[in-house]
């Protein structure tokens, strides 16, 4: 039988990860509240033009502010700053964590490319899969029936992405259609592990830290056993014993620390598309 519970106070043993949790929050307030508008003539200025729906720039911004308001949630929940201790939820924290690692991870992807035609493509895929989330849903409540005028919306809406598709001359050629899955934009942007084998990933990457938080929002047991601090409580009888299971702030510490760095990798990358012209040369303001 397995014991749980939602709460785990922290003690001298678990001082690293408490450490590192404390440095990554300061990290994370050193990071601007809001990112700032493309200068004239740079690059993601350029580029809203061909993506005019939802331009490139309104993207990132909108998925980073899901990014960070979970992020500021984690560490709200976590730190008490007033009773100087540190708190752990085994799985609400995990599905902030895993939100805001989802979210990071989409910002990057879309501007991590050097090409203008690939952010300019993955911008409009963004754009193309959250009308079709718009008509479901409309369908959802409306039935099949009282959703047509969503679907005429709809199909305006797709017939004008693929207008501004093909103002970028690589793009004319491309078949429009939604974003890759999940997994394989957090791929993208996930390190592959430095030991010899080179087959996997680094625990600390986005896909690894996103893959674990989806195993506690689903509740995998097999996988939420491995990945947490187990504790058996009395002595086994009849063959049957109770375990405490609580979150490891070690992988908790790994997973927030993951979701900071990423959020700081792309507003790196956002400033400079958005104060840089395509020669590389920096915007004079």
């Amino acid at each position: 039988m397995i014991g749980n519970h939602d709460r785990q106070e922290t003690d001298e043993q678990m001082q690293p990860a408490i450490y590192a949790i404390q440095v990554a929050r300061v990290r994370y307030r050193e990071l601007t509240d809001q990112l700032l508008v493309p200068l004239a003539g740079s690059m993601l200025d350029v580029e809203r033009a061909h993506t005019a729906l939802e331009s490139v720039d309104t993207l990132v911004m909108a998925h980073r502010a899901r990014a960070t308001d979970n992020l500021d949630r984690v560490f709200e929940m976590m730190i008490d700053d007033e009773n100087e201790r540190l708190l752990a939820y085994p799985f609400s924290l995990y599905s902030l964590i895993r939100t805001a690692v989802e979210a990071a991870a989409t910002c990057v992807w879309l501007i991590q490319s050097s090409r203008k035609a690939d952010r300019v493509l993955r911008a409009l895929q963004l754009t193309y899969r959250n009308s079709h989330e718009a008509l479901r849903f409309a369908e959802l409540i409306k039935g099949a029936g009282g959703a047509s005028p969503a679907r005429k919306g709809h199909a305006k809406t797709i017939h004008r992405l693929n207008e501004l598709k093909d103002t970028v001359g690589p793009l004319r050629q491309l078949k429009l259609g939604p974003p890759p899955r999940y997994t394989a934009i957090l791929t993208a942007v996930s390190p592959k592990s430095r030991d010899r084998t080179g087959a996997g990933y680094e625990i600390s990457s986005p896909l690894v830290v996103w893959k674990m938080s989806s195993a506690f929002l689903h509740g995998s047991s097999q996988v939420v056993r491995a990945l947490s601090d187990i504790r058996q409580l009395d002595e086994f009888t009849g063959g049957v014993a109770s375990f405490e299971i609580t979150p490891s702030l070690q992988m908790l510490a790994v997973s927030i620390r993951t979701c900071v760095d990423l959020v700081a990798q792309l507003d790196e990358r956002y400033v400079y598309l958005a104060t840089h012209d395509y020669a590389g040369r920096p915007i004079s303001l």
